[in-house]
């Protein structure tokens, strides 16, 4: 149940984490620079981001299933806000 969880969380700490990097720092940090630098540099970091994001979007649900099959042994026994 280690690895299922582990994945799991830590995909969400990226994934959460670097909207709140992006939106929280970058992009104020960003307010000085002209329109063309602050294009630039959005499209580097979102492309960075986004191969990561991808890879996320399709972990989470997997570990989520991995977790729910391998604890609950399968939905039908999962409460409400699983």
């Amino acid at each position: 149940m280690a690895m299922p969880l582990s994945m799991h969380a830590i995909s969400a700490i990226i994934w959460v984490g670097g909207m709140f990097f992006a939106y929280g720092m970058l992009r104020p940090a960003m307010e000085s620079l002209d329109l063309p630098a602050r294009v630039r540099l959005w499209v580097n970091v979102l492309e960075r981001f986004f191969s990561w994001i991808w890879v996320i979007v399709f972990l989470q649900p997997a570990t989520g299933y991995w977790m729910i099959i391998q604890e609950l042994g399968g939905l039908q026994h999962a409460v409400m806000h699983v």
